[in-house]
């Protein structure tokens, strides 16, 4: 299934993807870019930063999750996730599914969730 991209207000934007998904488009645009991909392209590679910050945006779920990692990393408490994230817990328990489906291991030692 692809991504569907939407263009709203001459940007870009990613919609309904799944988590594996989204970090594949993400890598990619960063791998593109980094590579000189776009060449002289002006619109091409403001259309791929914008997706890069969209997301990693806070605002997005892909900006959330991408936050999430970061913290699984290191390990931390859903507690810990909620707030930092602002999501609600059941929120967070799916954002845990998300990882674990794209094959990410989780691990709980005392109520503190890392990965693997």
């Amino acid at each position: 299934m692809l991504a569907p991209i939407a263009i709203v207000h001459g940007v870009a934007t990613v919609q309904n993807t799944s988590f594996l998904q989204s970090q594949t488009i993400l890598h990619a645009l960063e791998f593109a870019l980094s590579k000189g991909a776009f060449g002289n392209n002006a619109n091409r590679k403001k259309a791929a930063q914008s997706l890069i910050q969209q997301l990693k945006s806070n605002r997005s779920v892909g900006g959330r999750q991408q936050q999430l990692l970061a913290l699984l990393k290191r390990g931390a408490t859903i507690e810990q996730m909620m707030k930092a994230t602002t999501a609600s817990r059941r929120t967070i328990f799916r954002y845990l599914n998300y990882f674990e489906e794209a094959g990410m291991d989780l691990v709980l030692t005392d109520s503190v969730y890392k990965l693997k």
